[in-house]
């Protein structure tokens, strides 16, 4: 809930802001100009999550113009060419005209120095702390510069580093959101953006534009061209200057050594595609691996490539088919899996030149897909596939407070550990079956039939016989009082959904010393007790295993839908949430504005009313670490959840349990009045939650 951080005496690390400077710091002999001003409003415009490049128009939009034509007429430093790109298989926001590269380069000091100050000016936070509000103001989405990158939709991670294939050392790219890109923002307009806009704007009419070719073209020695200055960029390690020159051919001969392309000098059409989606990666790096069940943007770059099957970005049985064709054709061991080995022969070779000789094929291996483990904090391609496929989320490659609730939720609603981290099992349910529920024939007494005989197997300590008598109905009664459903005797659909998938297995033993004992942490006003109690049922687990909670005050309302007039206890809980309300039980009119506004700064969409999305919203707000109750961490474990307690009690984040870890857990478990063992279990990850609220 909206709850005060207890003060415990922990010193707590506030970063300051970092900009790209590859080494120290520098005392530029320019003194630039102080940055461009005007009188702007009080409010800020809406924060935006990340808008990706998804069609083809390279156009340049109306802000992205707008902005380059201030920059440039500002500081009288480079152009407003840079802005469209002829469009390739990666992502680019230049493909859609909502990106420029301000050519200044770090070597320079006169242009670094009008660099830091933009940078500077753009990211800093205002008067009221808002981080980097006058990029808001513009509309800027993200920043790249001399290896580093600034991101408008995760402020908190500052300069980050950038390993991309270009450097950024000559240039620095701005990419905007659709609103930055339509000029609606309130640097262009006096008025802060309420809401943000979802589609592509139009593009601008002034005819200053870039022209695009419109197909790609073979690149040698001798030519001058934009073509060739964006393959000097790409290639890396050569002043861009736009003329293919000696450099620039021994460069492109070394990428084509590099890759195993023949080595001719000339960047042909093969040459600047695999550049384009592969860099200087190595394989492993540059091509996940594919498999059946799996469905993602490299599966349909992959369909591309392989043809003669539909783009439909789903790895099925026809995409198997003809993978387990390609690795025939080109002598690979037939799996049915495009690996790393299979997508790199496939993109440097393809379909082309004489088969491999004929041998006894390999059967394909048949093994589940794997899935990598998923958890708050990360970035990447994989968790904007896992966005997608869970609904009612942002789409932005980051696994922030919204993914973890959504996955709980899923979990929750399959029947799997409600820990909030998605992994392989999470997602293989999420990616075959969905939302779904799943479906099981009731089973009573008296039935005889196959599936009284998986329920018996897999209930254990019966005679498989396939005939529902007394013996199995006492062994479901038992296990319905073991999870906690009504011990009716009857396998009806939720008893057999949670013995499938969950089993007899209790939650992980959380009893330690460290946690032995009922400890008062308040929050809000209120007292909280955390206990543990020993259950006790027909199959008589050993006592020394505990139940932990991983219950809040939100989660017995999570299927409460609250709207305008709806009152009661669900209410209250929601106001006392929310904060800076009168806990009156009373949904009225203040209590849907702060509904409203919740939703807008977490890009919900804006109704005013509480769904199962808000509740989860509040909860993993406020309980960020309730998913963890069940995890004990000691010294020598090592993870994303070492890392979150690292990064909350100030120690140096290196995601090993370490000695400093140890010593900082002690110190915050002997604060709060708990036993300082130095052993995290479900009463210190309670203390966690009070300490990051």
């Amino acid at each position: 809930m909206s709850r005060r951080r207890r003060q415990i005496g922990m010193a707590l690390a506030v970063p300051a802001l970092s900009l790209p400077l590859s080494g120290i710091h520098v005392a530029w002999a320019y003194a630039p100009p102080p940055p461009p001003s005007k009188s702007l409003p009080a409010a800020l415009d809406v924060a935006v999550p990340y808008q990706g490049q998804t069609i083809c128009d390279p156009r340049p939009r109306p802000g992205t113009l707008a902005f380059a034509q201030l920059m440039v007429g500002y500081y009288h430093m480079g152009s407003t060419d840079l802005i469209g790109r002829t469009c390739g298989t990666d992502t680019s926001e230049h493909y859609d005209g909502r990106a420029w590269d301000w050519m200044l380069n770090v070597s320079n000091p006169d242009q670094e120095a009008v660099a830091q100050s933009v940078l500077t000016w753009l990211t800093a936070p205002d008067s009221q702390g808002r981080a980097g509000a006058m990029a808001r103001r513009f509309g800027i989405m993200y920043i790249i510069h001399n290896r580093k990158m600034w991101r408008a939709y995760d402020t908190a991670r500052g300069w980050a580093d950038y390993t991309g294939s270009s450097p950024h050392t000559d240039h620095i790219h701005f990419s905007f959101t659709y609103d930055g890109a339509a000029k609606r923002t309130s640097w262009w307009t006096g008025v802060a953006t309420t809401s943000y806009l979802t589609t592509l704007p139009p593009a601008a009419g002034s005819t200053s534009t870039v022209t695009v070719p419109s197909a790609p073209a073979v690149l040698s020695y001798g030519m001058q061209s934009e073509a060739v200055r964006q393959l000097q960029v790409k290639l890396g390690n050569l002043p861009t200057t736009g003329y293919f020159g000696d450099l620039t051919k021994a460069r492109v001969i070394e990428y084509q050594r590099f890759v195993g392309l023949s080595q001719t000098g000339v960047a042909d059409l093969k040459t600047q595609e695999i550049l384009a989606n592969r860099g200087w990666r190595t394989i492993t790096a540059a091509y996940p691996t594919l498999s059946m069940g799996m469905t993602s943007g490299a599966v349909t770059t992959l369909q591309s490539k392989l043809g003669s099957v539909p783009k439909t970005g789903y790895f099925g049985s026809l995409t198997k088919a003809r993978v387990i064709e390609y690795q025939k054709f080109v002598g690979l061991p037939q799996t049915g899996v495009a690996d790393p080995v299979t997508q790199d022969r496939l993109w440097v070779r393809g379909w082309g030149g004489t088969a491999a000789p004929s041998s006894t094929p390999i059967a394909p291996a048949p093994s589940p897909t794997a899935y990598p483990t998923l958890s708050y904090g990360m970035t990447s391609p994989a968790v904007m596939n896992l966005q997608s496929k869970l609904g009612g989320l942002p789409v932005t490659g980051w696994y922030g407070p919204l993914t973890k609730g959504r996955v709980t939720a899923y979990q929750k609603f399959v029947g799997l550990p409600q820990t909030g981290v998605a992994d392989s099992k999470t997602q293989q349910l999420l990616y075959t079956r969905g939302w779904v529920a799943a479906t099981y024939p009731t089973l009573s007494y008296g039935v005889t039939s196959d599936a009284v005989k998986t329920l018996q197997a897999k209930l254990g300590d019966l005679p498989v016989t396939g005939w529902y008598g007394p013996l199995t109905k006492a062994r479901v009664t038992a296990y319905q009082k073991f999870v906690g459903l009504a011990q009716t005797g009857v396998a009806d659909s939720r008893t057999q959904q949670l013995l499938y998938t969950r089993g007899w297995s209790t939650v992980t033993t959380a009893s330690t010393a460290g946690d032995a004992r009922t400890t008062l942490l308040p929050t809000s006003g209120e007292v909280k007790v955390m206990t543990a109690e020993l259950i006790s049922t027909n199959s008589r687990p050993s006592p020394a295993i505990a139940t932990v909670s991983t219950t809040t005050d939100y989660t017995a309302h999570k299927d409460t839908v609250l709207a305008l007039g709806a009152r009661g206890a669900a209410v209250r809980v929601v106001q006392r949430g929310l904060g800076g309300l009168a806990v009156d039980g009373v949904f009225g009119p203040v209590t849907r504005d702060q509904v409203l506004a919740l939703q807008r700064s977490n890009a919900l969409p804006q109704t005013g009313v509480i769904t199962p999305e808000v509740w989860d919203l509040l909860e993993a707000r406020d309980y960020p670490f309730v998913g963890q109750r069940s995890t004990v961490l000691r010294m020598g474990d090592a993870g994303e959840s070492v890392l979150q307690i690292q990064r909350l009690l100030g120690v140096e984040p290196t995601g090993v349990y370490d000695l400093a870890t140890r010593e900082a857990v002690r110190t915050a478990q002997g604060r709060a009045g708990l036993a300082s063992t130095g052993v995290v279990a479900s009463r210190t990850w309670s203390l966690f939650d009070v300490l990051s609220a």
